[in-house]
């Protein structure tokens, strides 16, 4: 009776720990999502030019200086250099018509923001995060054509 019990618990504990870690990576992908959209609108209404790199263990902004260098965003947090969440990683960026260099993948948003199609391997399959000129990022489930 005691192992039905201790074999039942655990059992639900598994099963809820599955649903936590797909809500957590769906957080994170609505975080990523978000923040795309915040560095397209303060590019757009600060008229500085603001970049995202995705590195291999995180993604990081920087703005455009008076002398034209890129600089590393330390604020808002938002914007703060961001670890990838276990399980998740780019795979593909295409920015306009360019297939973005694995080691060079970035975006810069400018008083307009470049049409891009974000390719993120999650543990569930592949997401796709899409932005258009006016600046509005979308999530989408989808495949990566070669």
């Amino acid at each position: 009776m005691v192992l039905m019990i201790v074999a039942i618990t655990i059992g639900m504990v598994s099963v809820n720990f599955g649903v936590l870690d797909r809500r957590s990576t769906n957080d994170e992908l609505e975080r990523l999502q978000r923040v795309l959209q915040f560095a397209a609108e303060r590019a757009a209404v600060r008229g500085s030019p603001v970049q995202v790199e995705f590195l291999p263990a995180s993604y990081r902004f920087s703005q455009l200086d008076a002398a034209g260098k890129w600089q590393l965003l330390f604020s808002p947090r938002e914007l703060v250099e961001h670890p990838w969440q276990a399980g998740l990683s780019a795979q593909k960026l295409i920015v306009t018509t360019r297939v973005a260099d694995p080691g060079n993948a970035h975006i810069v948003f400018g008083s307009e923001a470049p049409v891009f199609h974000l390719y993120v391997l999650t543990p569930d399959g592949l997401r796709t995060f899409s932005g258009n000129s006016a600046g509005e990022v979308t999530l989408e489930a989808a495949g990566v054509s070669s």
